[in-house]
């Protein structure tokens, strides 16, 4: 015997229907909802992640974007007790308050012991800590001491607290009849007691002539 369908009354076959319309309505929505969700959590995570801050390791130069000021012709004095301790000429400087720094152009400096100027120096470029007045010079570096003597190297550290220079990089030396290279040194700034790091290789010069001390001040 065939089986029979069971047949719903008509408003019940309405209500089915509509209901499940209404599910399927639903389930887009949710779908659509979910979607958008996540486009906006996406999109908030790349703003977010493009206006942090560099971390510790990265170098916060190449994220700064404008100065708090610029000095054109930018002169510093630094004194101790009363004594000279240091002058510094730079044609131009860029100052960052929230780093204690300064960034400075074609760089003349001069060093003092008990007022006396002792050694000069050029670079291309400084960055000085404000605070500290710490400084790290690059490029054509050339120190010239009052007896003549002369390093050239493309990088170098002065500490103002025990006043030595010191590099990591390649250094030529001329002190009297002596021409030495080397990798690396630490020094005070008339070149009177001088380490040397390794790679040190010595030649005597077949002179003794000494450098011009007396360069003249940028402005």
């Amino acid at each position: 015997m065939p089986k029979s369908k069971t047949k719903l009354p008509l408003p019940l076959a309405v209500d089915f229907i509509e209901e499940s319309r209404n599910q399927t309505l639903l389930h887009k929505n949710i779908g659509v909802l979910g979607a958008a969700l996540l486009a906006i959590g996406t999109l908030y995570f790349l703003i977010h992640r493009s206006t942090e801050k560099p971390g510790p390791l990265e170098d916060v130069n190449q994220n700064i974007t404008a100065p708090d000021a610029t000095i054109e012709k930018f002169h510093l004095i630094s004194t101790a007790l009363g004594l000279k301790h240091w002058e510094l000429y730079a044609t131009s400087a860029r100052l960052y308050q929230s780093l204690k720094q300064a960034d400075t152009d074609d760089i003349y400096a001069q060093y003092y012991k008990n007022n006396k100027m002792v050694s000069n120096l050029t670079a291309d470029t400084a960055v000085i800590n404000t605070e500290t007045n710490a400084t790290v010079v690059k490029g054509h570096v050339e120190l010239i001491t009052e007896n003549g003597s002369k390093l050239q190297t493309d990088k170098l550290n002065w500490d103002p607290d025990t006043d030595m220079i010191k590099t990591d990089s390649r250094v030529h030396v001329y002190k009297g009849a002596d021409d030495i290279t080397a990798t690396g040194m630490v020094a005070d700034t008339q070149l009177n007691n001088i380490q040397f790091t390794k790679d040190v290789h010595t030649q005597v010069r077949d002179t003794n002539e000494v450098e011009n001390f007396n360069r003249p001040k940028p402005f």
